[in-house]
């Protein structure tokens, strides 16, 4: 069976690691918030209180614009590292969990009927054919068949394990969305977010 991180230890680390960066991004629109800038140019001396202080915020913007093109890149290469640790973690489990070398013994199973299939469980723990269980466990998990399940995961806890990792594991929809969310949370603010303007 496979032995790595699980999925959910894997959606942890990168978790806290979007944590992180999401800080991050928060702690420098702080910085930037309170930083003071000097409008410059050959008539910078010549503007109003009012326009000095829009070319302020907009100098602002404009820096917190490139922060924020900086984090989601960062954010979305994070993201997309995450869904590909998780996509090849789920394949290795999947082929230790449902992968049957023998096909005749798959064959038997899928044509079984529910009640045979019982047997079959049976047989596989009495004799202690790990094929043969895992060939009845598929069948029994494709008709959802809670107790043939319940009989191979009591010989096999180790399958039972993998299994609640893949039962547990992020969907597709959800892994497409992480990326999605880059733009909403590292969005560039306004020059009007910095501060009201000066009447």
């Amino acid at each position: 069976m496979t032995e790595a991180r699980t999925i959910q230890e894997a959606e942890e680390t990168y978790a806290e690691q979007a944590a992180e960066a999401i800080r991050g991004w928060h702690a420098v629109q702080d910085e930037i918030s309170q930083d003071s800038v000097t409008v410059e140019g050959p008539h910078a001396d010549m503007l109003t209180d009012a326009q000095r202080y829009q070319a302020e915020r907009e100098q602002k913007a404009a820096r917190a614009s490139t922060e924020a093109e900086s984090y989601r890149r960062a954010y979305t290469e994070l993201q997309e590292e995450r869904n590909n640790a998780v996509r090849a973690r789920r394949e290795r489990v999947q082929k230790d969990l449902y992968s049957v070398e023998t096909t005749d013994l798959l064959a038997r199973a899928a044509l079984a009927t529910d009640d045979q299939l019982r047997s079959l469980m049976d047989l596989a723990a009495t004799t202690g054919n790990s094929e043969l269980g895992r060939a009845a466990f598929v069948v029994a998990q494709q008709r959802q068949l809670d107790g043939v399940l319940a009989a191979y995961f009591e010989t096999n806890p180790e399958a039972h394990a993998l299994y609640e990792e893949l039962q547990a594991a992020p969907t597709a929809e959800t892994m497409e969305r992480r990326v999605a969310d880059a733009g909403v949370l590292f969005a560039a603010p306004m020059p009007m977010a910095y501060a009201p303007a000066r009447t």
